[in-house]
């Protein structure tokens, strides 16, 4: 696989996971208890031993900064893992990178959606029909759908497919889909490919996913035992359970401190849950810091990104009671995107002692602190906004 490049694109961008995406790019997505998603791309990568990798993103600054731990690659000509956060509209430059990469073969697909692929098969595959650029559909359950795909071409093809759309002065949101449209209009052979990936349409999709992959044995085995896929999530240390910590039916990241009950969750590094502190069929994210005595059902908590705020000490505090245990609640203002009596608190938001927040809630990043300052209950599917 040395003669190949991946090239890495995002899907289009939309609401509808709120603010687990309003901030940040999808690659930057927790995912699977202690990774993220731009995680799950490399793994495809490393394991196919591709000689270099392409990440399209315009989202987050801060992926370039996580992708340069698995390195450092900033010294090197051609570095194996590069992300390109401009414009990728811009046609020339991806015809550069192209030019600069120099493989044989190229892999396109959309790569912020969690995945385990199997490259090196899907090149056999494509060797095999004989073709200078192959079409494969990602297969889900019983279905393959034109909505997941991944293409494979020769370099000779691709430069001339993009110079095309260079000479043509075509523009796209979106230039690998671009691409990969003008290959379907031309007729590129198709085929399918069976692989594990996790397309996420909504706040519950990404709740119900984390107990598909993680309480999977199947799919948490390779996670954990293949050793090739590897958060970059600042941990520091085992994770700890003190006297009065209770743990049962979830799964603790390294790094966190638990003196409360938490049953059928799952805990990112970093977070602490105080003491008395419940948490209950809910996932929280990386770095929160969960008061004593508070109750949490049900509910994903986004992670705190300021990791020493002044006078911050939880995020959420004393003796709060989030969320609900069995009422299926959809939120009043996005009830495509959080439905099922999940509560979603976002990022950096801070939720102040004794507060009240129901099921199918939903507090947008950042927006807590002063909405709590002055009151104490957000009912049942409601929201604070910006």
């Amino acid at each position: 696989m040395d003669n190949v490049t991946i090239i890495s694109y995002p899907g289009p961008k939309d609401n509808s996971l709120l603010s687990l995406t309003d901030t940040r790019s999808r690659y930057m997505l927790p995912f699977g208890g202690r990774f993220r998603v731009i995680d799950f791309t490399l793994r495809n990568s490393f394991f196919a031993a591709a000689r270099t990798t392409f990440i399209y993103s315009t989202e987050d600054e801060s992926l370039e900064s996580y992708v340069e731990r698995y390195g450092p690659f900033a010294g090197m000509k051609f570095p194996p893992i590069r992300v390109v956060s401009r414009e990728y509209s811009d046609m020339n430059t991806c015809y550069n990178l192209i030019l600069d990469s120099n493989t044989k073969y190229y892999v396109i697909y959309n790569g912020d959606i969690p995945s385990i692929l199997g490259f090196k098969s899907i090149l056999q595959k494509y060797r095999a029909g004989k073709s200078r650029a192959m079409l494969f559909k990602i297969q889900i359950g019983d279905r393959a759908s034109m909505a997941y795909k991944v293409l494979v071409i020769d370099q000779k093809t691709l430069l001339k497919t993009v110079n095309q759309a260079i000479d043509e002065k075509r523009t796209s949101p979106n230039i690998f889909e671009m691409v990969i449209n003008i290959m379907v209009n031309a007729g590129v052979k198709t085929g399918s490919i069976n692989a594990m990936y996790w397309p996420i349409k909504s706040v519950p999709d990404y709740y119900d996913l984390h107990w598909d992959v993680i309480f999977n044995p199947e799919i948490f085995n390779l996670l954990y035992e293949e050793k090739i896929i590897q958060s970059k999530i600042d941990s520091g240390g085992f994770a700890s359970v003190g006297p009065m910590g209770r743990v049962s039916g979830s799964f603790v990241s390294d790094h966190c401190t638990i003196n409360g009950t938490v049953s059928n969750s799952i805990i990112y590094p970093g977070v602490e849950i105080g003491e008395g502190a419940q948490v209950r069929d809910s996932i929280i994210l990386p770095f929160v810091k969960i008061g004593p005595g508070a109750r949490i059902y049900r509910s994903i908590i986004d992670e705190r990104t300021n990791r020493d705020p002044e006078n911050v000490r939880y995020d959420i505090d004393m003796n709060c009671k989030i969320g609900t245990e069995s009422a299926p609640i959809k939120n009043s203002d996005f009830p495509e995107s959080l439905f099922a009596g999940i509560t979603l608190i976002g990022k950096d938001c801070l939720v102040h002692n004794e507060a009240r927040i129901g099921g199918g809630c939903y507090v947008a990043s950042g927006f807590g602190d002063k909405y709590f300052a002055q009151k104490k209950f957000l009912y049942d599917g409601t929201s604070v906004l910006k």
